[in-house]
């Protein structure tokens, strides 16, 4: 994603006194496990939300694990939360059992403004008292409709969405799936890729042009919160992280969306943690996951995160220290009723993506960040694929990930 397309003052306020981390990555690109991860700390096939809640194979998560909204509450915060759920059938229900003391879903029907203005309200109504809050707006998400506008758009001879100045084509196109694992190309033919059909780089142009307009719409929806800190005059008392569940297709490799398939558009997240006062711009090439959110935060707040969780805290990158660490991990499970599970591993250089029911893909990131040529099985890096797969079976051994071991006979290991 090109930032310099991007009108987005207020993501700009807190990159002036934060870190933005240009090398974070979600724990799995979809909706409610990727929530699951941020406000629980553990990766998705650990929380049983491992899938869309509506998806085969997930479970929704359970206020038995040790989540955000209890952690800070059982450490005198008052608790609220706004926005989008999606972590069980029934929030309004549970936002208590999951320690939050406001479950705003009412304001869902106004959209992200009406969201972002009932956080604000309760922002500023919580005094000297410490206090957590998290806004969860739904944009970008609504790129989903994008497809359908452009048809209405086309049979009512309508011009087409404009193409904003300097907007890149993709990169890549579908022939490139010709040497991937074969879900992505039934994605593209038989699930909902099918709503993209046909399209050429001027489609996808309009594609992206619309989604950076979701994402500034995101952004003013940021400012509202900002501007209600700037009024409680809590600004310099209050750590912001801004992030996003996962991210899209934004038609590389022909694909839209999410779905089975693990590229950089999709697993490269924003991630800013910012706190006006106290902390200089940075941006860090540090290998961050969306896992270590929770920690981070615990961290910074001098409260106990969860014995257990699989992420760390980034508090050292955020004072400029130290930080080691060699790799990062991904998952994949299914959406709707068609299950492709997948895991992924990378470092600085090197993407291993192991599709549990057979075929890998492994990229070169620095010679070929567009994930271009998938280099799986081919002599020269056999000695790279041993070594990121034994990367990824130690991981599914540290974290119990059943589903790895189960597979074994079915990747020929």
């Amino acid at each position: 994603m090109d930032a310099s397309l991007l009108a987005r003052p207020h993501r700009d306020r807190l990159d002036r006194h934060g870190t933005h981390f240009r090398q974070a990555w979600c724990a799995t690109p979809q909706c409610s496990p990727a929530r699951g991860a941020l406000w629980t700390g553990l990766w998705p096939h650990r929380t049983g939300l491992v899938a869309n809640i509506d998806a085969v194979g997930a479970h929704p998560l359970t206020p038995k694990t040790p989540s955000i909204g209890r952690v800070f509450r059982d450490a005198g915060y008052r608790t609220g939360y706004f926005g989008k759920w999606h972590l069980t059938e029934n929030s309004q229900a549970k936002g208590e059992a999951f320690g939050f003391d406001t479950l705003d879903q009412r304001s869902n029907a106004e959209g992200d403004d009406g969201v972002a203005r009932k956080a604000a309200e309760w922002i500023e109504a919580q005094g000297d008292q410490p206090w957590l809050a998290i806004v969860s707006i739904l944009q970008p998400h609504d790129i989903y409709h994008y497809p359908d506008e452009a048809k209405k758009r086309r049979e009512a001879n309508e011009p087409p969405y404009p193409i904003r100045k300097g907007m890149p084509a993709p990169k890549s196109d579908e022939t490139d799936l010709k040497s991937r694992p074969e879900p992505q190309s039934l994605f593209l033919t038989q699930d909902q890729g099918t709503a993209v059909a046909g399209w050429d780089a001027q489609d996808w142009r309009r594609y992206r042009s619309y989604y950076y307009e979701l994402i500034e719409a995101a952004d003013r929806s940021l400012g509202v919160v900002l501007d209600a800190l700037d009024r409680a005059g809590q600004t310099t008392r209050t750590v912001v992280a801004y992030t996003s569940d996962h991210g899209d297709g934004q038609g590389e490799h022909g694909l839209p969306f999410k779905g089975p398939f693990q590229y950089e558009e999709l697993l490269n997240i924003p991630l800013t943690i910012s706190h006006a006062g106290h902390l200089r711009a940075r941006v860090s090439p540090a290998l961050a996951s969306q896992v270590d959110l929770l920690p981070t935060l615990c961290d910074m707040a001098g409260v106990a995160a969860p014995t257990g969780v699989d992420g760390v805290s980034l508090r050292p990158v955020l004072r400029g220290e130290r930080f080691e660490r060699q790799e990062l991990f991904a998952e994949y499970h299914s959406k709707q009723k068609w299950a492709n599970p997948i895991r992924t591993v990378r470092t600085e250089r090197w993407k291993l993506n192991v599709y549990l029911d057979g075929g890998q893909e492994l990229y070169d990131l620095k010679r070929d960040p567009h994930e271009l040529r998938n280099l799986s099985g081919t002599d020269d890096h056999s000695q790279i694929e041993k070594d990121l797969l034994k990367r990824l079976e130690a991981h599914a051994k540290a974290t119990e990930d059943k589903l790895w071991f189960e597979s074994e006979e079915t990747r020929g290991t």
